[in-house]
């Protein structure tokens, strides 16, 4: 899909209203570490990049809907999101598109009006159907071809970050944050 100028990407985060993004390998680096805990059971960690996190929460606070479509359950993805004011978290569902429409339904949101976050092959549909489909810089190939936007950052490097503060500053949202911070 062709890249997006920098006009037309900036009209068009204009207009989002619905930030959504997969997991592993978005928010993450895409490792997953399993430990066995003292009765046997698996656990898991990811790492989500601080900044990442605090871009996610001045959308939130700035009024925007945040989510996340992943193909993995995880009870620390949950409780992160619900400290990060995420609006919609939906796991363990590879049907990523389907969850997409449902999301737009649910938040009154034409999918002009949303933006994806990306990594492998599941978020190519959702890419393809959101008004700004990203992908973070180590995407797969294919993704980053799916995506009108590819970021310069790694998915949990700072890549979520990057598209919060671009979509913050399109909407004129962007000082009052740092007004927070003078």
């Amino acid at each position: 899909m062709p890249k997006l100028t920098p006009r037309a990407l900036q009209d068009r985060l204009r207009r989002v209203r619905l930030v959504l993004m997969d997991v592993d390998g978005v928010l993450t680096d895409g490792r997953i570490f399993h430990l066995v805990d003292t009765k046997g059971g698996l656990v898991e960690f990811k790492g989500i990049h601080s900044q990442d996190s605090i871009g996610l929460s001045w959308l939130a606070q700035s009024g925007l809907k945040t989510g996340v479509i992943s193909g993995r359950m995880s009870r620390g993805v949950a409780e992160r999101m619900k400290i990060l004011q995420m609006s919609y978290v939906y796991q363990h569902r590879l049907d990523k598109k389907s969850v997409f429409d449902e999301i737009c339904r649910n938040a009154r949101a034409d999918p002009k009006e949303t933006l994806y976050i990306g990594d492998d092959l599941p978020d190519i549909p959702v890419l393809r159907a959101a008004g700004v489909g990203v992908a973070v810089a180590n995407a797969r190939p294919e993704v980053r071809r799916a995506a009108r936007w590819v970021t310069r950052r790694a998915g949990g490097d700072g890549a979520v970050r990057e598209v919060a503060e671009a979509l913050l500053k399109s909407q004129g949202l962007w000082e009052k944050i740092l007004a927070k911070f003078r």
